[in-house]
């Protein structure tokens, strides 16, 4: 049997991955696939595309050292949020229909508030890299 990941493991590798452009570039193609097969799974997590969106551009801007203006613990954070996304074995399995879905959307909400201000500030960075 496979191993339960918890978010504290999760923010545990959130360093390696950050650290390691590879491994975060892995991070970012799992998350999307991640989110694709189960946006069209639940309608549940659906609400929450943009958001995880969001994270996963905010993810790929400061791994490319276009966007630093976010603490390094924010950082982890989030890519602690995204590994526990994509890990189907976590505290409440994703193969159990919707209740597999709540404690990942349950850590997405939680990171969005959390984040708050710095998020404010990256989609209005993202906005006007948009413009130009």
């Amino acid at each position: 049997m496979a191993k339960k990941l918890n978010y504290k493991n999760a923010f545990k590798r959130a360093s390696k991955v950050l650290a390691d452009k590879r491994l975060t570039n892995k991070l970012i193609t799992q998350a999307k696939d991640t989110l694709s097969s189960r946006a069209k799974a639940s309608e549940k997590i659906a609400h929450l595309k943009n958001k995880i969106l969001t994270l996963i551009r905010l993810v790929k801007a400061y791994t490319r050292g276009k966007y630093r203006d976010i603490s390094l613990k924010s950082m982890l954070y989030t890519v602690g949020v995204l590994i526990y996304f994509i890990t189907p074995m976590d505290i409440i399995p994703d193969f159990l229909p919707i209740s597999g879905y709540l404690d990942d959307a349950s850590l997405i909400l939680w990171l969005y508030n959390h984040l708050g201000q710095e998020l404010q500030q990256f989609t209005a960075w993202e906005s006007k890299q948009e413009e130009k």
